[in-house]
């Protein structure tokens, strides 16, 4: 090709990529479906052949259409031959997808590749890399077999008759956003080094691939592309010489099966697995007869056979009777657990629970950084020889609390643990009496990603061994409360996450605390009714007398008081003493019992790194909170960003968290607040910095973390003015940083960049009108 001396007027042909080799000299690389020396012949590729990267820099590829419906779980199936040369072996892609290109602080991938002769895998959720590598490859082999998935958070790999090995991605998102191509053998950039942090694999794949197939959440498994085994593009791909069923050896009679794009092992009965080496158990679908467990239920083979786990609400032999759990039991050797979904518990940790054992040992509740061994951080509550032994890890060392007194194991009492720990320092009470622990360890926060376990472990193996005090065994006997950071748990099938082989305590309906406020549960038959004591009626004892037949209308809600009689604090919009009076304003005045809730339409839009408010206040009082940006949820719940403002001591306070700690309030006091007079606020977030204008006059200005670890205010669109919903008290959303809500009046609100907010068309409770003079 010395006539051609440049790519100016290429000579390649089909599409193909034209490369200079020299002054004088070029070199075509082929598109899918071409070969020849200017890619002008046609090739049938059915078992396609990677030579790695080039001389050029170019990586052999095959592109297929992107693959739907993976976001949050897929299975791969792969068979592959490497070329025979070291180089194969040390850093090569062998498949990808992802989010090349988008986002700041990480992309969502997918990709799986050879590093130093084991297989990699590696996805980013968008909250971090998970990474899983196999034990190193047989290289023995002629063929090897490759299979791995992902249920949201939980990613496994098989590789050959290695043992499965599993993983948990950081963070707290669980689905995969791709919208990319699926690129096998390469990328088709330059380098497949130019993919994101994590699947920046040196080189492209070196040999024949001769099976990928997908199973998404629509079921069966599929060839890649759309139609089906047919790539959108390609570079530098030719046929593998070799015949899979030529390299591959079935055992035990079976019989090697090839079709165009796929080859595997028809096993004769007994038996199955990639190569026909496993035996078939009772537990598994290719059994004949098949078992019995119910849908729902977990089969589990035994010597001489099976088992059947039942899912929360479920008992008998087979997992065949329907029941309802009021206060769970739990049965060691029957692997008994419960699953709730957890909640940051990264600075505190009050944990409040009630059980009634029946052995000296077991685990009561657990939670870890991941569920594996090796954990990462962990918490731990279990008995141990009668003992309660609390256990904890932030990150440097175990810190472990034990009780001197010991529990009854013959189920005739209901003690009480309260446990917990407040950065390191952490303490331990069984029925009244106390243990603490005055840590001196550097770590003071509990990173936790896994669900909350009540009396076991889906997996007990998966338990820090560093968080018990020998083997891992489950809880034996009932639990009828658990609080976390005064939340409570609702112990049963329709509240759990998950579970295995709870049974109920009593066998009845009647649970501790199903009837609220002190009311008798009876048992009728198959339900339960509740006798109330005298003010209070309703299925549950859960509703005042004095609000059964209240005239509260308009959606007010009827509150009782002490008088033995009711209020209606009326909905935004009503007045008047069974709020039967409509009524509007543009002046809002609070009562201390009084809130607006907003909800900012142009959330998704907003840049979060940016948030400006301004408003109008008067009051009488020296203490209030005017304005909470952000979730109103309990002062437990650490993650939630907030910007407020509110007055303290008749000074201007600010507070704002923009990640996981909040910083000190800043304040400014010029002694008039309380004097009803008018005030103009203004308060301006800009990235960390914050600043307030009090009647256009700069008041704060603060840079409140200058390393800028975290900058944007994750509000959720969400806004109160005065206060929070009825039940929410101030000090205890805000962390004690105002005490009351407030009282007084608010006007000419602005948010971000919008006009004027109308009020009355936001949603609140006992909102006056302030435009009247009283």
């Amino acid at each position: 090709m010395c006539q051609f001396a440049t790519c100016e007027n290429s000579p390649c042909g089909d599409g193909a990529t034209c490369v200079p080799k020299s002054k004088t000299d070029v070199f075509c690389l082929c598109p899918y479906g071409r070969s020849g020396l200017l890619c002008t012949d046609a090739a049938d590729i059915s078992r396609p052949r990677f030579r790695g990267t080039d001389a050029f820099g170019y990586t052999s590829f095959l592109a297929y259409s992107r693959i739907p419906d993976i976001s949050f779980g897929y299975e791969f199936h792969l068979k592959f031959q490497l070329a025979n040369n070291h180089s194969a072996l040390q850093n090569n892609l062998i498949f990808f997808t992802g989010q090349k290109g988008h986002g700041l602080n990480g992309d969502d991938f997918l990709a799986v590749g050879l590093h130093n002769g084991s297989v990699v895998y590696t996805y980013n959720l968008g909250s971090g890399t998970a990474s899983i590598t196999s034990d190193p490859l047989d290289l023995s082999l002629a063929i090897h077999t490759v299979r791995l998935g992902r249920c949201f958070q939980m990613g496994w790999l098989k590789v050959d008759d290695h043992k499965n090995k599993s993983v948990i991605s950081p963070g707290r998102l669980v689905g995969l956003n791709v919208v990319s191509q699926f690129y096998v053998g390469g990328y088709s950039e330059y380098t497949p080094d130019l993919l994101p942090s994590g699947a920046d694999f040196k080189n492209g794949f070196q040999g024949c691939i001769f099976t990928v197939q997908v199973r998404t959440e629509k079921g069966r498994f599929r060839d890649l592309g759309d139609p089906e085994g047919h790539p959108t593009a390609g570079r530098s791909v030719d046929q593998c010489d070799a015949s899979p069923c030529s390299l591959m050896k079935c055992a035990n009679g079976g019989t090697c099966i090839e079709g165009r794009s796929a080859a595997y092992c028809d096993c004769p009965p007994g038996w199955k697995g990639e190569f026909c080496t496993e035996t078939i158990s009772t537990c598994d679908p290719e059994h004949d007869p098949p078992h019995n467990c119910s849908k729902g239920a977990t089969c589990v083979s035994l010597p001489h056979g099976y088992t059947c786990y039942c899912p929360l609400g479920t008992t008998g032999i087979y997992c065949e009777q329907v029941f309802s759990i009021s206060d769970p039991s739990f049965r060691s050797h029957e692997l008994s657990w419960m699953s709730f979904a957890s909640f940051r518990i990264r600075k505190k940790t009050h944990i409040q629970l009630q059980f009634q054992p029946l052995s000296a040992d077991g685990i009561l509740f657990y939670v870890a950084q991941h569920l594996k061994a090796q954990s990462g951080d962990f918490l731990c509550i279990s008995l141990v020889n009668g003992s309660v032994q609390f256990r904890y890890n932030l990150g440097d060392r175990t810190i472990i609390l034990e009780t001197l007194q010991k529990v009854t194991t013959d189920g005739s009492t209901w003690h009480v643990i309260k446990a917990g720990r407040v950065g390191a320092e952490g303490y331990l009470d069984l029925d009244g009496i106390n243990v603490t622990e005055k840590a001196n360890a550097k770590m003071s926060s509990l990173d936790t990603n896994t669900d909350f376990y009540i009396g076991g472990v889906s997996s007990l193996n998966l338990v820090n061994p560093m968080s018990i005090a020998s083997e891992p065994i489950g809880f034996h006997g009932c639990v009828r409360e658990v609080i976390i950071n005064n939340q409570v748990l609702q112990l049963t099938e329709l509240g759990a996450k998950g579970g295995s082989n709870v049974g109920d305590c009593d066998g009845t309906p009647c649970g501790y605390n199903v009837c609220r406020n002190r009311g008798a549960c009876v048992v009728n038959g198959t339900t339960f009714s509740c006798r109330c004591l005298p003010h209070w009626a309703g299925n549950t004892c859960d509703r005042s007398v004095y609000c059964l037949n209240n005239l509260c209308l308009h959606q007010s809600l009827c509150i009782p008081d002490e008088s033995y009689s009711y209020t209606c604090l009326c909905a935004l919009g009503w007045v008047g003493k069974y709020c039967e009076n409509k009524t509007s304003f543009s002046t809002a005045k609070f009562m201390g019992n009084s809130y607006i809730k907003y909800i900012d339409p142009d959330y998704r839009r907003r840049n979060l790194q940016f948030t400006t408010i301004s408003l109008n206040f008067s009051t009488t009082e020296t203490e209030g909170l005017i304005v909470w940006i952000g979730k109103a949820q309990n002062e437990e719940n650490e993650e939630n960003d907030f910007l407020a403002i509110g007055l303290h001591n008749q000074s201007l306070k600010i507070a704002v968290n923009l990640g996981e700690s909040i910083s000190v309030p800043m304040t400014y006091n010029n002694g008039t607040f309380c004097h009803n007079k008018w005030y103009h606020v203004r308060v301006i977030q800009n990235q960390t910095l914050i600043k307030a204008y009090l009647d256009d006059n700069l008041v704060i200005s603060e840079d409140i973390d200058p390393h800028k670890k975290f900058v944007a205010l994750n509000y959720d669109g969400i806004s109160y003015l005065g206060g929070f919903e009825y039940g929410q008290k101030v000090n205890k959303v805000t962390r004690e940083i105002f005490k009351r809500a407030f009282v007084g009046k608010i006007k000419d609100v602005f948010f971000q960049d919008s006009k004027k907010i109308e009020l009355i068309k936001s949603e609140g409770y006992n909102v006056f009108n302030g435009d009247e003079q009283n």
